[in-house]
């Protein structure tokens, strides 16, 4: 993770979703702001399946819309920004950046909740960090496999163990959709959205090699690791996004004549 702040810590908004121009010192940044805080805040990440489902289920993008921070994960994020005229820093892939900033919870003694994932995996996860660095303070594990029946039951055992971030991952939109129906009843100060990101850290799923991931391919790693569940996803989604892209520049650009024409 860089030791340098990035200067670019506004929002832009693409296809209509506001996301965060952060790098990782920036992320870890608000992070920890939002944790000194006494109110709670979601967080969630976007990438080029999420913009996907955010143009087909209106309920998931106005979820995004009350985010208190959402920020590109993904190169496809960061070329499609580009393709529209913005800027990103680059891309936060959690399985990137999370052992950093577990280190520094570590050294700030923040209390974490994982939630989601196949049972065990999330316990998994939470051992193989606490091995890699006792300091850690995972104060909870639980799947993401349970009844609507037991949410109450779920939410008092994250609650009894007071974290500071809550960890939630489901899925989108599954997992964002969940954060906003239990937000007003979960006492943490981060609820986060991560995705897969307990079965990279147990080792349940590769991530490929580093040069693919840092060149934009993490996709393609991910589609050779599950290809019946993700072929859809990306083979199709992937096209998808950059039809969504290309159709959102040119409606702004058709915006802009016609308000130049008004004038």
């Amino acid at each position: 993770m860089s030791g340098r702040t990035n200067s670019c810590q506004h929002s832009i908004s693409v296809m209509g979703v506001n996301v965060a121009a952060l790098d990782a010192k920036g992320l870890f940044d608000r992070i920890i702001e939002f944790v000194a805080d006494d109110k709670s805040h979601k967080v969630m990440y976007v990438n080029a399946h999420c913009m996907v489902v955010s143009q087909r289920d209106e309920r998931y993008r106005k979820i995004l819309g009350h985010a208190h921070l959402v920020y590109a994960d993904g190169m496809s994020l960061v070329w499609g920004a580009k393709l529209s005229g913005h800027y990103l820093p680059g891309r936060l892939t959690a399985a990137d950046f999370m052992p950093a900033f577990f280190n520094l919870f570590a050294e700030k003694g923040l209390r974490i909740f994982f939630l989601g994932a196949r049972p065990g995996v999330a316990e998994a996860a939470a051992e193989s960090l606490r091995q890699n660095n006792p300091k850690l303070k995972i104060v909870g594990a639980h799947d993401g496999y349970f009844q609507p029946q037991e949410h109450g039951k779920i939410i008092e055992k994250i609650n009894r163990t007071n974290p500071h971030i809550l960890m939630v991952g489901m899925g989108v939109p599954y997992q964002e959709k969940w954060i906003e129906e239990h937000f007003g009843r979960i006492n943490a100060r981060v609820i986060w959205g991560v995705g897969a990101l307990f079965d990279f850290l147990s080792g349940r799923l590769p991530r490929g090699p580093q040069w693919l991931l840092d060149n934009g391919f993490e996709w393609l790693c991910r589609l050779l690791a599950e290809p019946r569940r993700l072929c859809q996803r990306y083979l199709v989604g992937n096209l998808l996004f950059m039809w969504y892209v290309f159709h959102w520049r040119f409606c702004q650009e058709r915006d802009k004549r016609e308000a130049r024409g008004r004038n």
